[in-house]
């Protein structure tokens, strides 16, 4: 365990030399206490440039099948600070195991909109996780991670990648049931423009 988080700060000193990362609205992720970081997901790469970027440690829930491929990949994932989820079908152990972290003070980094061939459509229990737990919820931007990475030669592009923190979001704007569904309209509108409130 501290052999990965030593790795990890290591990563947040070598990654911006090989990558122009420019960050703004770090100020925004609260400091302590539970965190929904809820970003765009274009790349592969995006949860590397986000804990990049993120001043706090994250988690994310990954599924346990990707922690199976490989000894190295499976490090690979827990120096990321991934969590393995059983996928049964329905978001249910997702939300459960995401609730788990918060419940423990942590940050907890989803990527709403499904994949990065689903793009445009907020899916997932984000609101429904914020309400029960009281986890701030902050948006987040990314830009330049399309094709940052080139699997053939294992290198990263150099390029400039953006990521923008908004404004954090009481919990308690999804403590009413019958608006989640316009909340999670609003914040999923709000990543799409770049965070510009």
């Amino acid at each position: 365990m501290i052999l990965n988080y030593l790795i990890h700060w290591i990563g947040k000193v070598l990654f911006p030399l090989l990558v122009d990362i420019r960050v703004s609205g770090r100020q925004h992720v609260p400091r302590t206490g539970a965190v929904l970081l809820v970003s765009n997901h274009v790349s592969y790469t995006d949860p590397v440039v986000l804990s990049v970027a993120s001043p706090r440690r994250i988690n994310y829930l990954a599924k346990s099948e990707l922690f199976e491929q490989s000894v190295a990949f499976k490090w690979l994932m827990q120096l990321l600070g991934c969590v393995p989820i059983q996928r049964d079908g329905h978001a249910g152990s997702a939300i459960r195991r995401a609730e788990a972290l918060l419940s423990e003070g942590r940050v907890v980094g989803v990527f709403p909109e499904g994949g990065i061939e689903t793009p445009g459509e907020l899916k997932g229990g984000v609101t429904l996780i914020a309400a029960r737990t009281g986890a701030t919820i902050v948006p987040v931007y990314l830009s330049g991670t399309t094709g940052l990475y080139d699997p053939e030669a294992y290198l990263l592009r150099a390029r400039r990648v953006r990521v923008t923190f908004g404004e954090p979001i009481d919990p308690n704007a999804v403590a009413d049931p019958a608006r989640r569904r316009e909340f999670s309209e609003r914040l999923l509108a709000l990543i799409g423009s770049h965070i510009v409130r």
